[in-house]
């Protein structure tokens, strides 16, 4: 059993993604923005990346930025996914990541088109064909979690059930898992919480496919445990502690304090869990969370987390800045963390006492 104190409360968000920094190929003539492409990956909208990767033929190019182009364009610049995808994870539900594959690959080129009607058919014909348990399947998000869940187990597969992620259907599924107990302090208050860590995993959704593997769901909360993606974090560090353990125990919390708060991903779950983050983290840490917010930070997005993120450095750029939006990280340097964490602390207090006079809140960041 392990023990972990932390001096805020804990409240979770759905999703911690992995891997912050961008790459950068600094000696190189052609630098490719790494950071913008990712950020509309992550948004569900690599299609808008691919007009970043036209580059002179003229010009030189490393062989790790034309390797990526390569494998980008491939994915979703033509009719069909050229990619090696399905072929790096062959496993006992290929045919299933197939479907997935293909609604998140249709849904990205093809915003303006409304998709929850085709997975739901196509998954349930799947399953009524190849599930003899699911025959009596009707067409509804509840019937084909329930069998979703029981075909991946009966194939000897751990998953996450059909449900939504940043405005889509998504697929996660793994081989291994192990459970273990951490003690948490959160308001005055010490608390077991069981934590899942996964392992071996045929796919990590459609964040991994969008953004070819560099961002994935690295944790998530229900109401009885956390999950934890074992190879996205080093056990011992401050990453693990704030980004881990501090948002997702901020969710497990929240779900217990405002249950009606829209679904696992909502933006006002993420932005409890990301001032949860700003208010733990050290210097460092900080600022490169930060960073990213500031990178993958959109109000009129579909993704709760690209909102919730533009929402946390909007308010925390009145609090610090007077304005609404600072993008300049130097300015944010120039502030000592401590301040940064009271102001983001402050924040979700203030928050939770505003949620806590709305009975039965479902909705509230604006």
């Amino acid at each position: 059993m392990r023990t972990l104190k932390l001096t805020t409360l804990l409240i979770f968000t759905f999703f911690s993604f992995s891997k912050i920094n961008a790459q950068t190929t600094p000696n190189d003539s052609i630098k490719l923005n790494y950071t913008k492409i990712y950020s509309l990956a992550l948004d569900g909208n690599p299609k808008s990346a691919l007009p970043l990767l036209e580059i002179d033929p003229n010009k030189k190019i490393a062989d790790k930025d034309l390797k990526f182009k390569t494998n980008f364009e491939n994915r979703f610049k033509f009719a069909e996914d050229k990619s090696d995808f399905l072929e790096t994870r062959k496993s006992k539900i290929d045919p299933l990541l197939k479907i997935y594959r293909d609604y998140w690959r249709f849904s990205f080129l093809n915003k303006e088109k409304k998709t929850d009607t085709l997975i739901l058919k196509n998954v349930s014909n799947f399953l009524k064909t190849n599930f003899p348990s699911a025959k009596n399947l009707t067409l509804n998000e509840d019937s084909i979690n329930v069998y979703q869940k029981k075909y991946i187990a009966s194939l000897g597969y751990h998953t996450t059930g059909f449900g939504k992620t940043g405005g889509l259907y998504d697929l996660l599924v793994w081989k291994t898992e192990k459970d273990t107990i951490y003690k948490v302090t959160y308001d005055g208050k010490e608390t077991p919480i069981k934590i899942y860590f996964m392992d071996d995993f045929v796919t990590l959704g459609w964040s991994e496919y969008a953004t070819l593997g560099r961002y994935y769901p690295a944790g998530w909360a229900t109401k009885e445990a956390l999950f934890c993606v074992k190879k996205a974090y080093d056990l011992k560090s401050e990453n693990f502690r704030v980004s881990y353990i501090g948002h997702e125990g901020r969710h497990f919390a929240d779900y217990k304090l405002f249950p009606k708060l829209k679904g696992v991903g909502s933006a006002d779950l993420e932005y409890r869990g990301k001032l949860t983050e700003v208010s733990l983290y050290s210097q460092e840490g900080l600022l490169k969370r930060l960073q990213f917010f500031i990178n993958t930070g959109n109000y009129d997005s579909d993704n709760g987390h690209s909102i919730a993120a533009y929402c946390v450095i909007r308010d925390l750029s009145r609090v610090l800045f007077g304005n609404d939006f600072e993008k300049d990280i130097n300015k944010w340097k120039a502030i000592p963390a401590s301040k940064i964490n009271e102001a983001a602390a402050k924040l979700l207090a203030e928050n939770t006492k505003a949620l806590e006079k709305i009975p039965n809140v479902e909705k509230f960041i604006k």
